[in-house]
């Protein structure tokens, strides 16, 4: 059990909050570890101070991104500060379940299963006759449906060694017994049949017959009608595959709202490994964005002149932005007399608007809850890599009107780009990025890693958003420290 999980569950059971792990409990043991969510039906009288305990542990709340989340049920994350590890607990005031779009069923069942627990890693979980009462129910409505049988075949294994655990001739007779007590618009001889269909081997089509039966038997506790719960379905279907299809991942929102947090630092510090840790973690649950503010992609105002670039890097070798920026680094420091190219003006600009653009776009995702995490970020200070570079050469605007236009037209640009609200500033020995730059597969000429280490080290930014990181470390430590780092913004 991780190690804030203890300390919740140690409080909560002292608090006097009646509640149980109410499903799924061959797998609560990896919902204790982070790998899984911890499903707590709570007594509704108790939600006021289970909320409070939560709040207490640092639990964050969350919800739907598109605020279609299941009625009486909450989500609630806190990070291990131990293993960066998300707990995730799922709480339920009323047993709402059924088939896997559309928990379409309430089910007055909650007294039934808060009385009737045992004790399992020191959480109140219920017996294997009250669990399998549900089981049973959740298993066969997830038969009633075409859509519902694929999924269902996904996770066939897993679910009958959950039955076999779970059914035995104790349990299934004291499955009977609350059955009859606390759903008797059921049928027991149905229920005893759909048992024995999970218990054995019976084929899918006998347990899609049963599936019916046993639907009809308890449509007084539906939640929506047929139709409207069928058009339900279909919709949560056609969203995922609409999300599938865009490699979009429909996750959660943190309450408390979305977050830019950029990645900035020189070559070879670990930007793109960090990024893509971060996003495996809060990808899991959260709705995530990764963007490249370093190289934003083209727009519909820019494409034809980025069309050109490949071009005139041919024609014109030495009005590359990299070879202009190693002949005439020196003259930046003086606030030299440099005369850059116009063609070298333009590019800047157009650079300028594709990153305010990208910007522009990741804080509208961020304001409708998504987690945006952005590879570098546009700084204004003197010599920043991805900032400026116009404002810092020292032109007369009498002299040369073009450029002077095109100066301060990048400079509003780039002061038109919001802050993040995190900057996790990697740094390393230049030792360490020349050799991490040899050995990783995008290799770049150590000429300019070292200009880019230089240029990234005269950049100073003081701000109390700024989390710097020495990356000369184990990664797993590294990705420890981001994580909490970016977990305390959201």
């Amino acid at each position: 059990m991780l190690a804030n999980l203890r300390t919740f569950f140690d409080a909560l059971n002292a608090s006097g909050v009646r509640y149980c792990h109410w499903k799924s409990n061959t797998h609560l043991a990896e919902g204790l570890s982070g790998h899984t969510d911890i499903d707590l039906l709570v007594r509704r009288e108790d939600a006021s101070a289970f909320r409070a305990l939560l709040a207490r542990f640092c639990f964050r709340p969350a919800a739907d991104q598109n605020g279609s989340s299941v009625p009486s049920t909450e989500h609630y994350f806190a990070m291990d500060s131990e293993t960066g590890v998300l707990a995730h607990v799922h709480a339920y005031y009323r047993v709402i379940t059924g088939e896997s779009l559309a928990k379409n069923f309430h089910f007055p069942l909650e007294d039934m299963l808060l009385d009737n627990c045992r004790e399992d890693d020191s959480l109140p979980v219920p017996t294997k006759a009250a669990e399998l009462v549900v089981f049973t129910i959740r298993m066969m409505l997830k038969h009633t449906a075409l859509v519902e049988l694929a999924l269902l075949a996904r996770d066939w294994k897993g679910l009958k060694e959950e039955a076999s655990s779970l059914i035995d001739d104790e349990s299934a007779e004291g499955a009977l017994d609350l059955v009859k007590h606390w759903l008797p618009s059921i049928d027991p001889t149905l229920f005893a049949r759909c048992i024995s269909a999970l218990r054995g081997n019976a084929h899918v089509w006998k347990r899609a017959v049963l599936a019916s039966r046993l639907r009809w038997n308890l449509r007084i506790y539906a939640r929506h009608s047929c139709l409207q719960a069928t058009w339900n379905g279909i919709r949560t279907f056609i969203g995922l595959g609409i999300a599938r299809l865009r490699r979009k991942h429909q996750g959660l929102v943190l309450q408390s709202g979305g977050a830019v947090v950029a990645f900035v630092g020189p070559e070879a510090t670990g930007k793109s490994t960090l990024i893509e840790g971060v996003r495996a973690w809060l990808g899991e649950h959260f709705v995530v964005t990764c963007m490249h503010a370093g190289k934003p992609r083209s727009t519909i105002v820019t494409f034809l002149p980025d069309m050109l670039v490949p071009l005139l890097r041919r024609t014109m070798p030495g009005n590359r932005t990299s070879a202009l920026e190693v002949t005439h680094a020196p003259d930046v420091e003086k606030s030299g007399t440099w005369v850059y190219p116009v063609s070298f003006a333009i590019r800047s600009v157009l650079l300028a608007y594709e990153r305010r653009v990208l910007l522009t776009r990741a804080f509208a995702r961020a304001a409708n809850g998504a987690i945006v995490l952005c590879d570098r970020f546009p700084s204004m200070a003197r010599g920043a890599p991805d900032g400026p570079r116009l404002m810092h050469y020292a032109i007369s605007r009498e002299k040369h009107p073009v450029r002077g236009m095109l100066a301060s037209l990048e400079r509003h640009l780039y002061m038109q780009m919001p802050s993040p609200d995190l900057i996790i500033s990697l740094a390393t020995p230049i030792e360490v990025a020349l050799a991490r730059n040899r050995s990783r597969g995008k290799y770049e000429p150590e000429d300019y890693v070292r200009r880019r280490h230089s240029a990234a080290a005269l950049v100073t930014v003081d701000d109390s958003r700024v989390c710097p990181i020495n990356t000369n470390r184990p990664l797993e430590e590294t990705l420890r420290d981001v994580k909490s780092a970016t977990w305390r913004v959201l």
